[in-house]
């Protein structure tokens, strides 16, 4: 590239240090401009770390582990609580009478003692007998003034039979009745001769002798028929 005298504007030989011309000294021509370094190129971004991540999943996994393991535990507690229940309600029931095959005769209650026989235990004539519901009412007595009746409980009457016994034994807090041997499958007379309770297979017979004179030993004689005859 030709080069021209700063002063007076002469062409310049390449090279020469003063002009031809006029003689004014050449100024060296400016060195060309260093060109600034390009910054090294941006280290790729780092990948992402799995770790956060890996750690985030196991704690998921733990969390849901602890959980069905409670499920799993409250489960087998309800269906063990469950069991149990049922099986004391069974022994509760079984105690109670409550598998005890149901009468399957006929339930006529003046049937299972007849005027006779009752007559014979009093040691006086029957003049009548009334049926009324599941209670057989038998008349004794001058001019049949008197009254006698025995009432039966033909279906879960081995459960009444206990639950009676047992809520008496509760009120008085100890034994009242006198259990009596022979007489059906249970049999006791009630406190102070109250009464006499008789059960034989489902069937429960209760004689209320508080306003009818009959004697306890009368009372039983007549259990002990009925008891034959069921």
């Amino acid at each position: 590239m030709a080069a021209f005298c700063v002063s007076c504007g002469a062409a310049l030989a390449e090279g020469v240090k003063f002009c031809s011309k006029c003689g004014a000294a050449v100024q060296a021509p400016p060195a060309a401009p260093v060109s600034a370094a390009s910054p090294p190129p941006a280290p790729p971004p780092a990948a992402p770390s799995s770790g956060g991540s890996s750690t985030a999943v196991k704690v998921i996994i733990g969390v849901l582990a602890v959980f069905v393991f409670l499920s799993l535990l409250v489960a087998g507690s309800c269906f063990y609580v469950a069991y149990r229940v049922k099986k004391k309600a069974h022994e509760f029931s079984r105690e109670m009478g409550g598998e005890v095959a149901p009468y399957k005769g006929k339930r006529q209650p003046c049937a299972k003692l007849s005027s006779a026989d009752a007559s014979s235990a009093l040691g006086q004539p029957v003049t009548s007998v009334e049926q009324v519901g599941n209670t057989c009412e038998y008349h004794f007595g001058p001019g049949g003034n008197q009254r006698f009746a025995v009432d039966y409980t033909w279906e879960g009457g081995a459960m009444a039979f206990k639950l009676s016994h047992a809520a008496m034994k509760s009120v008085a807090g100890m034994e009242t009745f006198t259990p009596l041997q022979g007489i059906g499958d249970e049999a006791y007379i009630e406190p102070m001769g109250s009464g006499l309770l008789m059960r034989k297979g489902d069937v429960m017979v209760n004689m209320d002798l508080r306003v009818s004179g009959v004697s306890v030993d009368a009372a039983k004689t007549m259990a002990a028929k009925i008891a034959d005859n069921l």
